[in-house]
Parts: C-alpha cells; structure tokens; sequence
C-alpha cells in the first residue's frame, strides 16, 4: 500500500513488486486465481492509534468470493498519540481458477488508520496446482 487506508468494506489497495502470473488487479485490489490448487496468503499491517482512554479497534478481513475466511484485529485502550500495532493474517486456501480473494477492513475506530507505505504488505503464492486427471 502506498497511503494510510480507512475505508470500510473496500478492497485494500496495493502496489505489486511481484506479480507472475498477473493474479493481482492493482485496479480493484483483488485477486484472481489464475489456476486451481493451493495458494499461501499473508497480510502484514500496522495500525496507527490516536490519543485515547477509550477503546479503539482495527479489524482486517481475508475474503473469498464474498465470504470471510480469515480476520487479524488489534485493539488499544489509554492510547498515546501516533501509538502503533502490528497485526498479521496467514492462510492456505484451494482456489478453483477464476475465483477471487481480497483484504478489506471490517471494523475501524474513529482516528484509527492502516498504515501505508513500507509498513503493510499482502503476499500470495501457489503453493500446489491441482494436476487434471484425463
């Protein structure tokens, strides 16, 4: 990601360093297996906290086609201004060609932001394709 991120609901924007097989579509922020078998994602990030006593959360979603099938939050409370958390999310999933796996925040407190730059990443690789049997 190249800018801090707040939006709710919404892909996660990123920037691709790698990208073989051209799955990820820096356009939407999704990506789309390219063939069937297993894949290995993984979401770092870092969340940035403002001067608080309350209660403050960032929830960060692994979605398949629509469905959660993964989650990474973080929580503060007596928060000092700029106080940052890390939070991580790995998965293996099976992918049939064609479908579609995304990061989105589901749940952010007022202040609170995804970092952006060097400091939230999001891999994903095959790990097995899927031999056809004839």
């Amino acid at each position: 990601m190249s800018d801090a991120f707040t939006k709710e609901k919404t892909p996660l924007p990123f920037k691709a360093w790698i990208n073989v097989g051209k799955g990820m579509d820096l356009s939407t922020g999704k990506f789309t297996a390219p063939r069937t078998g297993f894949y290995f994602f993984s979401f770092t990030g870092l969340a940035e906290f403002p001067l608080a006593s309350t209660y403050k959360n960032l929830g960060v979603r692994l979605v398949l086609d629509g469905t959660t099938v993964g989650n990474a939050w973080v929580s503060e409370q007596h928060t000092i201004k700029d106080q940052s958390s890390p939070l991580t999310l790995q998965s293996i999933l099976y992918l049939k060609s064609g479908q579609k796996v995304w990061l989105e925040i589901n749940s952010i407190s007022t202040s609170v932001k995804l970092y952006g730059g060097l400091y939230t990443h999001f891999t994903g690789f095959l790990l097995e394709e899927e031999e056809m049997s004839l």
